[in-house]
């Protein structure tokens, strides 16, 4: 047989001429999937043939995704990935996966520190989500695993573990990993500065050790990270990162801070690989208390020109001139006011130079052909360091600017403006109507003197300041002259709402030819306020009794108070934020724990952390009968029997007695008698020719409610028409 698959006289090489014939070649390919492959080939030489074929079995592989030397914090969770046979990534076909793979892993095996064999190895869980010998063209089991052991207890350092696949017949080589084991945060100790110390110098530095369990006896504290400093003070709060060690030191340059002196916290802490980076976690802190004083020289200001008292003649380039200087640092700035006394003060002209010589001195030249003649004008003038300004310099001119267009200047009449407003803002609410909002009528203050003149009204910019740069942003001023203010735009510019109130907001009206007048300052307070319920200090009331609860709400806002679903009472939360609802007793079956309801949500005694909120009628809590309800038997029962005694005995007098009477002891028996109203009470209708009384009003009036009064009949509060 020479190979070729061509037989007897049909193949060349063949010797027919020995009487023999050319035998058969079979080539043949085994595979069991789980169990391996195997290629072959064999002549047959008689009519059958029984042999063994031996299949060879790839061995899987596994692999560990982290690294020598991950660090774990108390639980160590390895995790991994395994295959059997080849692995070529992505198949067209599941069968093509499964002839690469020749099978599936049935285990990973790990043998952790712990354990000497493998025989008590632990075995990783399977997160492929295939199921046991379901191998896809995309997914086989072990795909995916993890490992996990709790080492809480045990100590810090380093340990190996090992891992194995099983594929049914072989392993995989074992691949062992080192881990790093953390199970102790790390300790700190500042030994400099102390507690309650002042610094002054621009600087403080800060020093002291860590201490971290890993890597002792020889090695102890390697693992220290960074040194954490968490600063608190006024208006500044970060938390800073230091280089660590087992020694450590910090030095913090508070030179930038505002010039001042204020007290800082200082929270320090030591990380190390898994304990406390960036936050104070299980770590114990050291907490100082440091006294910062960062104080400022205050710096001053001289005025060369113009001169106190002086007649200025306005012009287009009328000149401020003058010096500024600071003894421990330089200038930033020279600010300018210019006030008109006539009309309260009101700020007509400001700005602010930055240019200085060398010297100190600075000049700035400025437009005055705006004040008016023989008008009086204070001049104000302060310089600032960057920290702090100097007291204001004034001076006092007259302006000579006799008139030749025939314009007006607008006017500001300030009567009736209000120097603050206070607004309030929902801080637990995104919704669009959390805030109460400013409105102004700003043509109520604002006028042009000459007629047929329409006033342009705006939020004034201040160009020497940046802090007013937003107001007219948030600030809508209507071709109608409203000027409103919803807190709520300022959501747009910061979300932290102590930042959304506006301080000193200057309005300015300009006419046709440019003339222009500002207001008085104004300053938008916007409180933050959260819902809140405060029970009365008493929940026990009479029969006849009113329970009053208060709380804090958004103005305009309605409260309404139910008890078993049934509506009670309502009011509206006032202006100043704060509502009070008063309950009657007369609703009340007992006793009963009110539900309260604002915004559309239902509020319960359970959302609050504070005092009982059930209410009881008459000491409806405790048995028997009330010292009040004995007292008022009480003096039921006397005045019947008053009653009694005066209508047996009073018929008993002598008639002519009677009759024969004085007009003046009559008046002075009337005014001395004690029991007429037991007379009324016992008068046959008809007799006397007075008319009778009118019927005395069940409507009963609070303290805790002026202006309403509550009508038992209809259970309800009602305006009292005679409360002013």
């Amino acid at each position: 047989n020479d190979g070729d698959l061509t037989i007897d006289t049909a193949d060349e090489d063949c010797d027919t001429l020995s009487g023999t014939r050319e035998l058969s070649r079979y080539y043949y390919t085994a595979y069991s999937f789980g169990f391996g492959y195997d290629q072959g080939e064999f002549t047959l030489t008689d009519t059958t043939l029984q042999d063994t074929i031996n299949l060879l079995n790839m061995a899987p592989t596994v692999f560990v995704t982290q690294s020598d030397g991950h660090s774990y914090r108390r639980v160590v969770n390895v995790t991994g990935s395994a295959h059997d046979g080849q692995l070529a990534g992505i198949y067209a076909t599941d069968e093509l996966a499964q002839w690469d793979q020749g099978g599936y892993v049935h285990e990973v095996q790990v043998k952790d520190p712990f354990t000497s064999e493998w025989s008590n190895a632990g075995l990783a869980v399977d997160t492929s989500g295939m199921d046991v010998g379901q191998v896809t063209r995309t997914n086989r089991p072990f795909s995916s695993w993890y490992y996990e052991i709790d080492m809480s207890h045990r100590e810090e350092g380093d340990y190996v573990f090992e891992f194995r696949a099983f594929d049914g017949i072989d392993y995989s080589p074992v691949i062992s990993k080192i881990i790093k084991l953390n199970t102790q945060p790390p300790t700190i100790t500042v030994t400099s500065p102390s507690s309650f110390s002042t610094h002054s110098e621009g600087t403080v530095t800060f020093e002291g050790t860590a201490f971290d369990n890993y890597g002792c006896p020889m090695q102890c504290s390697v693992d220290i990270q960074d040194i954490f400093f968490h600063i608190e003070g006024p208006n500044f709060d970060i938390t800073t990162p230091a280089e660590g060690g087992p020694d450590w030191s910090w030095t913090w340059d508070f030179s930038g801070q505002p010039r001042q002196s204020a007290t800082y916290t200082f929270t320090v802490w030591a990380s190390d690989t898994d304990f406390c980076e960036s936050v104070v976690d299980e770590c114990v802190p050291v907490v100082l208390t440091l006294t910062i004083d960062n104080s400022n020289s205050p710096p001053f200001i001289s005025i060369i020109t113009p001169q106190d008292g002086q007649r200025l003649s306005v012009s287009e380039g009328t000149v401020f001139e003058g010096v500024a200087r600071d003894n421990d640092g330089a200038i930033s700035r020279v600010d300018i006011e210019v006030q008109d006394v006539a009309n309260g003060y009101l700020l007509v002209y400001s700005n602010s130079v930055s240019d200085f010589a060398p010297n100190g001195a600075w000049s700035l030249e400025w437009d005055s052909t705006h004040l008016m003649h023989d008008q009086q004008y204070l001049m104000r003038f302060r310089s600032y360091d960057g920290y702090d300004y100097s007291d204001w310099s004034e001076l006092f001119i007259v302006a000579d600017n006799p008139p030749d267009a025939g314009n007006n200047q607008p006017t500001f009449d300030q009567t009736g403006w209000s120097s603050e407003i206070n607004l309030y803002c929902e801080t637990n609410s995104q919704a669009q109507d959390r805030c109460t909002r400013a409105e102004i009528n700003l043509l109520d203050y604002f006028e042009d003197p000459d007629p047929g003149q329409e006033l342009i009204l705006a939020v004034y910019d201040d160009e020497g300041t940046i802090s007013d740069d937003h107001f007219g942003m948030v600030i809508n001023v209507g071709m109608d002259g409203m000027a409103i203010y919803n807190p709520v735009s300022m959501f747009f510019y910061d979300t932290d709402m102590t930042t959304w109130t506006l301080e000193n907001v200057v309005f300015v009206a300009t006419d046709t030819y440019g003339s222009k007048i500002n207001s008085n300052p104004i300053t938008f307070s916007v409180t933050g306020i959260a819902f809140d319920i405060s029970p009365p200090d008493d929940t026990s009331v009479p029969s006849n009794g009113v329970a009053v609860f208060t709380g804090v709400g958004l103005p305009g806002k309605t409260v309404t108070v139910t008890i078993a679903g049934n509506n009670v009472n309502n009011t509206v939360v006032g202006e100043d934020s704060f509502w009070s609802l008063g309950i009657p007793a007369s609703r009340i079956d007992g006793s009963a724990t009110p539900v309260f309801r604002y915004g559309g949500e239902d509020f319960h005694e359970d959302d609050f952390d504070n005092d009982d909120w059930t209410i009881r009628v008459g000491g409806s809590g405790g048995g028997g009968m009330g010292m009040g309800t004995i007292l008022l038997i009480l003096l039921v029962v006397i005045a019947a029997i008053g009653g009694f005694v005066y209508f047996f005995v009073e018929l008993e007098e002598d008639e002519d007695e009677e009759l024969d009477g004085t007009s003046e002891v009559k008046e002075e028996a009337e005014s001395e008698d004690a029991y007429a109203w037991a007379k009324e009470a016992y008068a046959e209708p008809g007799i006397t020719e007075e008319s009778p009384p009118e019927p005395e009003s069940r409507l009963q009036e609070h303290d805790e409610h002026p202006g309403w009064l509550w009508d038992p009949d209809n259970e309800e509060w009602v305006p009292d028409s005679d409360h002013s």
